[in-house]
This record gives C-alpha cells, sequence and structure tokens, in this order.
C-alpha cells in the first residue's frame, strides 16, 4: 500500500515540476522581451544614446580618437 502511494505522489511530483518550469520559462521569455524592447531595441534607449557618443569619440573619418574633458 505504501509503495503504491509514494509512486502516485512521486509522479505526481514530477507533473508539477514540469509545470513550474513551463510557467518560469514563459514568464521569463515575457520578461525578456520587455526589457529587450525598452533597454536595447528602443531609438531612445540607455544602449542607444551610449553607442552615440562612442560613436562620436572614435570617428572612423579622423582615424584617431577623440577625448572631450569636461571643463
Amino acid at each position: 500500500m505504501k509503495l503504491r502511494l509514494i509512486s502516485r505522489q512521486a509522479g505526481q511530483t514530477s507533473v508539477e515540476y514540469l509545470l513550474v518550469i513551463a510557467v518560469s520559462v514563459g514568464l521569463c521569455m515575457t520578461f525578456y522581451k520587455k526589457f529587450s524592447g525598452y533597454l536595447l531595441d528602443n531609438p531612445d534607449s540607455y544602449m542607444t544614446s551610449h553607442m552615440k557618443l562612442y560613436a562620436a569619440l572614435f570617428d572612423p573619418n579622423l582615424n584617431y580618437k577623440k577625448y572631450r574633458l569636461p571643463r
């Protein structure tokens, strides 16, 4: 009797773990899409503004780096 009860609970536990993994993967994908849209892909994003600064710093037309010192 005990063996059948343990066997049933182990199957239920594995199904619960699979459901938890499926839900957590779905949530992670949703948060990654939101994060990517907000921080990386947006034209006014944080990364785009910093990349513009680096593009001005390493101007390929001048063939050297420009250092701007704050005053």
